[in-house]
């Protein structure tokens, strides 16, 4: 007890030493730069408050044309949105431009210093946006935070930006900079398109920063990477908010301009969570049906002929599919963080679910079709295992990363991966189609399970690459419906094997081999070793139900032959075989008997 004591006192002591130095430092810190920050603040913010737009805008440096273009985007129109919170998504043309020259600020270097990047000359790209809005000393205008992803083939950049937003006319004026560049007041203020904006926004942010410095960084020094300014006009739309937008680099040179006749789109947080949370719940809805079906189709083949019938394979890539799934929208969940976690974390135990059930289905199949290959006790056992965990990782790392670059640059190179995934992942009945036909039997999916799983795997690619207002903002490509019809058809093909036979589609000359069990009765040598005498009176007797079977009878369904040659009764053998696929007499292992 006392050495406890002790030991508590001796960790209370280090954490109040650390604390006291810890405070020590920090007021050394604040006793020695307390007075260069203020005169600092003072300097930096008298020149501040003498900012005008003659001598310190931006937007003077841009193309006439360019001006023009914006200025009539900020002037009042005749419809507007006066709450523009939410998300945004749109495209935009890539234009490069000549900046204009300034006496006071100087040009800017028309090439593009090291490290900046920008987007091509011509080229086309995607836009996402996230604005939060918050009042600001005028009632009329609120205060404007966010960010903004922009992409286009070799271009891929993510910027925070800040600015202003007039309720009255449904205008806004934005700064954005890179991610890791320092966001500064100044730069809004210097983006105004007019002397009258110019100085409100100066106003604004004189009041709403209290005279305060909120960072050491001073603005000249801010920008390490192209910075934009981006003039909004926001008007209604039946489905939420839409906007033109121009984006525009003064220090890059470049021009990002909405395509003609269209808009950029938006809707609302509020409106965002619900879409949102009728996805996870139909996402929920779905796993939990799928695992039902699964349920149903486990009980269906649980002795060691029908689960030979199903094909490993074709678990092992669902097993894989739901993985992807189970990490993308883990990893979606978290970062929406909020109400989504709520029915995020709901429907990601569905398919944990469902994946955990593909998982059990898919060791016990493999156990009976590959005995050894879990044998931990063997060598063979620990490489088949070994294969197993190496096969598994080698599919998922690649898939992985090939979602991540198509979610975040929408590259073609990232398309064109996404492309042969989806794919190669939506083939997963082709193996089971194979084995039916190496088999020759076609009986051991249910068709219900056949059909619903082939629905619920296809709402998500659906989903996503047909719905216009998903809520990834992927752009919908009629391409997503050869990818049904692809999945479809091998359903289909199953089913038809069901209900024809499992070598339907398949001409003669190119069928394979399949044994038939109504062979003639086999000689006395190929069946048994016994003497001769008492080979005449038990040659033709059944193993099964020990009853003698009819080689008199003309009919060959009444007596069956394994290819090791043992007789049985056709329905004693039948009976046998569905439960296991061996040889009563000699265990040796026996081919599944042809439909029909």
């Amino acid at each position: 007890m006392d050495r406890r004591v002790l030991t508590l006192g001796c960790a209370l002591a280090l954490f109040g030493l650390w604390l006291l130095v810890s405070a020590g430092d920090n007021w050394l810190d604040r006793s020695h730069s307390s007075p260069e920050r203020r005169a600092f603040e003072h300097r930096w913010w008298n020149a501040f408050r003498r900012m005008s737009y003659a001598h310190n805008s931006t937007f003077t440096l841009l193309p006439d044309n360019v001006q023009q273009s914006a200025a009539a985007l900020l002037k009042p129109g005749s419809e507007f949105h006066d709450s523009i919170a939410g998300l945004y998504h749109g495209q935009w043309n890539a234009v490069h431009f000549t900046p204009h020259h300034n006496d006071t600020i100087g040009q800017w270097n028309t090439t593009l210093p090291e490290g900046y990047e920008r987007p091509a000359n011509a080229s086309t790209g995607d836009l996402e946006m996230t604005l939060d809005a918050e009042p600001s000393i005028d009632d009329s205008v609120s205060l404007i935070s966010g960010d903004v992803h922009l992409r286009s083939v070799g271009f891929n950049t993510r910027l925070i930006l800040q600015g202003l937003h007039w309720h009255t006319n449904g205008t806004a004026v934005l700064h954005a900079v890179p991610e890791l560049s320092a966001q500064t007041t100044v730069d809004v203020v210097r983006a105004m398109s007019t002397s009258r904006a110019f100085d409100q926004a100066r106003g604004i942010y004189d009041e709403t920063l209290g005279g305060r410095l909120l960072s050491y960084t001073r603005p000249e020094e801010a920008l390490d990477g192209c910075s934009y300014h981006i003039y909004m006009h926001f008007g209604s739309a039946p489905s939420g908010v839409q906007a033109q937008a121009l984006t525009v680099s003064s220090n890059c040179n470049v021009l990002l301009a909405t395509p003609s006749g269209q808009h950029v789109s938006g809707v609302s947080h509020a409106r965002y969570r619900q879409k949102t949370t009728r996805y996870f719940r139909t996402g929920l809805a779905l796993m939990l049906a799928q695992a039902a079906l699964l349920f149903l189709q486990m009980r269906a083949t649980t002795t060691h002929a029908a689960m030979s019938m199903v094909s490993h394979h074709t678990l092992a890539m669902l097993a894989v599919l739901y993985t992807y799934i189970f990490i993308m929208h883990s990893i979606a969940c978290l970062a929406f963080g909020g109400i989504y976690l709520i029915f995020g974390f709901v429907t990601i135990a569905a398919y944990l679910l469902s994946m955990s059930l593909y998982l059990k289905y898919l060791i016990c199949v493999w156990k009976v079709q590959s005995p050894d290959a879990f044998d931990a006790l063997n060598a063979a056992g620990r490489r088949g295992l070994l294969t197993v965990y190496v096969k598994f990782y080698a599919v998922l790392i690649p898939g992985v990363y090939t979602i991540y670059t198509f979610i975040d640059t929408r590259s073609r190179l990232s398309q064109w991966l996404m492309a042969i995934l989806l794919t190669a992942m939506y083939s997963y009945w082709l193996p089971q189609i194979w084995l039916n036909v190496r088999r020759g039997v076609a009986r051991r999916l249910r068709i219900d399970y056949i059909v619903g799983s082939s629905i619920v795997h296809l709402f998500l690619p659906v989903y996503f690459f047909a719905c216009p207002e998903n809520i990834a903002f992927i752009r919908p490509t009629p391409l997503i419906w050869v990818l049904v019809a692809y999945n479809l058809s091998q359903a289909a093909v199953l089913v038809l094997q069901r209900f024809l036979d499992a070598l339907f589609f398949i001409p003669a000359v190119l069928r394979p081999d399949v044994y038939s069990y109504c062979a003639s009765l086999p000689s006395v040598d190929e069946e048994s070793c016994v003497g001769a005498d008492q080979q005449t009176e038990s040659m033709h007797k059944c193993p099964i139900c020990l009853m003698p079977v009819d080689a008199t009878s003309s009919s060959e369904s009444a007596h069956a032959v394994t290819p090791c040659h043992h007789v049985y009764h056709e329905a004693c053998l039948a009976n046998w075989m569905e439960i296991k696929l061996e040889c009563p007499v000699c265990r040796a292992a026996l081919p599944p008997r042809v439909d029909g």
